[in-house]
């Protein structure tokens, strides 16, 4: 029997899934900090809890309604299946937050099929310097997943410490482009043209077009502002399409209740922390258009605080307050502070998500907080270009079953095993499921299922593994059995939110690494917009404030950081 590995540790969910991520797993014992792909935890033999069932043979592909789902069955003879003998792989995932190490139902019946177990290794903390250290001293595993953006990928591809995807497919697995998203090898080429990482979550143009079909380009994560129901009953319920609009009315609905304050971005879009990251304002620029830090001008990018898409939304921050519908409480509210406020319904109007957009006010359990439908000026760049990056070093011990690992996992079949679960309509348990049935030519999530996963999402996730393991994830078939295009409230949503979405993966540009010059800049020019943000909007003079925050920036040589965003555009779009 193979030797299982256990760990003690806490899942941390992820806002880029939105709920798919998360929660807590339990073991006898903790995996150990290592610099190699080499045995790395401590190990007892042990039978799991609960024997995990095979995955029945099935069909199931050939049931599929591909053409609506605008994807493809599997190739029949994908080369992972040519050897599926015992091997140990190290694996690093490059996150403290991740309990799970491949003891679980879901890992067992991988390795079973597959003949691959995982030595599952991560850092102790997300600062970087483990990574590091496993770089320096060329001890890297033999599989190992990143943040995508992460500087330690360009600076391993750079150094050849990484197999191209390219070499490998063509080699080992030609059959694996049959199944991949296309924007995996075209979107993430590096300077030489090969492409070093599998580029996880991407909502490329096939998602994109199964979304729509699905009704899921608009979740319950959307941003969106909403009003207390009640007092914009009492003002006559005037038409609300624009800012301006919206500013008379909540000024109305302040002079009948002026204990109460009149917006409140819930997000936490006005802390002095997100300016010093963005400065896109989160769910409130969205509102008017504002969703990224780029600005496209004259074929190049310059930073979106010099466009009026920034400067707008800011001038009208500045006439709320100036109003007296914004006050300082979102700057200085915690979390829990401000999420009391709206439950006691304190505030008139406040800017969220659909999912927090309806709440009741502990005032008047009678009403509730209701959603606006989509200014004229709403609008969401999204550049679908993923998050996660699996790379394959160059100390990888097989190569070849390496690559051919990431086949499987990418495949349907692979999906089907890592993210659905055993299909059936008889539900057991979590573990011996069934997870999932075909309704209509598509997977779908027992009801049964779904109830226990969401009433325990990380202690299911810590028995069965399910949706956790997205080392090679393709985000259209990872989540196609959660889709539910029945629910006529998130369709509505749709209809109304969807059309202003747009996906733009040219501006999913990498910023300069921070030890460069245009890095320094950079960080001390978003130190500046921290600074003068709070200025701008709380001052009787906003365009002064403005344009001296304008001049500090070209004083400080942000055209150099710029320039550098605008070869990284250029590059993306040859």
């Amino acid at each position: 029997m193979r030797k299982l590995k256990r760990v003690l540790s806490c899942m941390v969910c992820s806002a880029m899934v939105a709920g798919m991520l998360g929660g807590c797993g339990g073991g006898q014992s903790t995996v150990k900090e290592t610099t190699a792909g080499t045995a790395a935890a401590d190990t007892t033999e042990a039978e799991p809890q609960t024997q995990a069932p095979e995955a029945a043979a099935s069909n199931f592909q050939s049931e599929m309604d591909w053409e609506r789902i605008g994807w493809q069955e599997d190739p029949e003879d994908l080369e992972w299946k040519e050897d599926t003998s015992p091997i140990e792989l190290g694996y690093y995932a490059n996150f403290s937050w991740f309990s799970l190490d491949w003891n679980d139902a879901t890992a067992e019946r991988v390795t079973a099929k597959t003949g691959v177990d995982l030595n599952f290794m991560k850092p102790v903390v997300d600062d970087g310097q483990k990574l590091n250290m496993m770089i320096a001293g060329n001890q890297l595993p033999d599989i190992l997943t990143l943040d995508k953006n992460d500087a330690a990928l360009k600076k391993m591809a750079e150094a050849g410490m990484l197999w191209s995807l390219d070499e490998l497919i063509d080699q080992y697995a030609p059959k694996m482009r049959e199944i991949l998203p296309k924007e995996i090898l075209s979107n993430y080429q590096m300077a030489d043209g090969k492409t070093y990482q599998f580029t996880t979550w991407i909502q490329g143009e096939a998602w994109q077009k199964a979304a729509r079909e699905y009704d899921q380009i608009v979740g319950t994560n959307q941003p969106i502002i909403t009003v207390r129901k009640d007092y914009y009953d009492e003002i006559g319920r005037p038409e609300i399409r624009n800012m301006t609009e919206f500013i008379a009315a909540v000024k109305q609905m302040k002079e009948n209740h002026p204990d109460k304050i009149g917006f409140y971005p819930a997000d936490g879009s006005m802390s002095a922390d997100e300016f010093g990251k963005s400065a896109k304002l989160s769910h409130y620029g969205i509102q008017m258009g504002l969703s990224t830090d780029f600005s496209e001008k004259d074929g190049g990018i310059q930073w979106v605080v010099r466009d009026d898409k920034f400067k707008e939304p800011m001038k009208y921050l500045n006439e709320m307050y100036l109003e007296g519908i914004l006050t300082k409480d979102p700057f200085i509210d915690t979390k829990d502070v401000g999420k009391a406020k709206i439950e006691q319904g304190d505030v008139i109007s406040y800017c969220w998500t659909i999912s927090d957009g309806e709440k009741v006010p502990g005032d008047n359990p009678d009403t509730t907080y209701e959603i606006l439908p989509p200014f004229e000026t709403y609008g969401q760049i999204r550049t679908g270009a993923g998050w996660l990056a699996t790379v394959i070093p160059k100390t990888c011990k097989d190569p070849e079953r390496a690559i051919r690992f990431l086949e499987y996992l990418a495949s349907v079949e692979g999906h089907s095993d890592v993210s659905w679960g055993i299909e059936g309509d008889t539900y057991q348990d979590a573990v011996a499921g069934a997870q999932w049935h075909m309704i209509d030519g598509k997977p779908v999530l027992l009801e049964e299922y779904v109830k226990d996963k969401n009433a325990d999402w990380g202690g299911v996730a810590s028995r069965n593994g399910l949706g956790e393991y997205w080392i090679a994830c393709n985000e259209l078939l990872w989540n196609l059995p959660w889709w539910n295009d029945q629910d006529e409230r998130m369709n509505k949503f749709n209809e109304q939110f969807g059309k202003y979405v747009e996906f733009r993966p040219e501006l999913d540009i990498q910023d300069p690494s921070p030890e460069s010059e245009e890095g320094i800049i950079r960080q001390k020019a978003f130190s500046l917009l921290q600074q003068y943000s709070v200025k701008m909007i709380f001052t009787e003079d906003f365009e002064s404030v403005y344009q001296e925050f304008i001049q500090k920036i070209d004083e400080l040589g942000m055209n150099k950081v710029e320039a550098y965003w605008t070869e990284e555009y250029k590059n993306k779009t040859k």
